[in-house]
């Protein structure tokens, strides 16, 4: 993602393998809020539903547990 911010420079321990490339990481580091235009580039046309969270995106790759809508 735009700015080096996303996906994170670190892991989070706990959690599942790529979790820092997924919007919800992204969300709870403020990442939606500072970068409102360049999220929009990956929730735009949504293809994939996240049954973890609700998020929906493009890729799958940046959902936790996607599910093509």
């Amino acid at each position: 993602m735009a700015k080096d911010i996303f996906p994170l420079p670190f892991e989070i321990p706990d959690m599942h393998y790529g979790h820092e490339s997924h919007l919800c990481v992204a969300s709870a580091v403020g990442f939606v809020k500072n970068n409102t235009e360049d999220y929009k580039k990956y929730v735009r046309d949504p293809q994939f539903v996240c049954k973890n969270c609700g998020r929906a995106a493009n890729s799958a790759e940046y959902l936790c547990e996607p599910e093509e809508l």
